[in-house]
């Protein structure tokens, strides 16, 4: 019934040094690829910033070629707002806003502007055509940068840095 063991039989289990030596490999691969995760998920965090940022010019442009008006994107403390730029009295809908996403700021340079301090606006007119501008945009996640052209008022982005 009862089988004893002799020195020369071993049993079919894990010694405790197999054991620690398992854990302390998969800690280890744990350690390096943690920041790559989280570096991946910060890049995500940073397109998808730069993909609604960039819906909401192309919904100004398009706004500003069907109603035949120019629109400019005005920048807020905490938003920026697409305006139509129409006479007074006349029928105009509420202005669009695009709040700063994952409280990050976005800001222009406008290298074409004649004015030194160029105001944080940026207008589309009715043509669909806009100035060319550099976007920037800085959060805790990270920042980008991007260039949009002046005849199609398309974005492309040039730099992009997790932190």
């Amino acid at each position: 019934m009862f089988r004893l063991l002799t020195m020369n039989q071993r049993s079919a289990a894990f010694t405790l040094l197999e054991i620690m030596l398992a854990v302390a490999i998969a800690v280890m691969l744990l350690v390096i690829a943690v920041p790559s995760l989280t570096s991946l998920f910060s890049e995500e965090g940073l397109q998808k910033s730069f993909d609604e940022f960039d819906h909401f010019v192309q919904q100004a442009q398009t706004r500003a070629m069907q109603d035949k008006h120019t629109v400019v994107l005005v920048w807020t403390k905490d938003a920026i707002e697409a305006v139509a730029d129409v006479p007074e009295g006349a029928d105009t809908s509420e202005p669009a806003t695009f709040p700063y996403p994952d409280g990050g700021t976005i800001t222009i340079d406008r290298p074409a502007s004649l004015e030194k301090k160029a105001p944080m606006e940026w207008a589309f007119w009715r043509s669909g055509a806009c100035e060319p501008v550099r976007v920037h945009y800085e959060s805790n996640a990270g920042s980008w940068i991007a260039d949009y052209e002046p005849l199609t008022g398309r974005g492309k982005v040039f730099a992009m840095q997790t932190k």
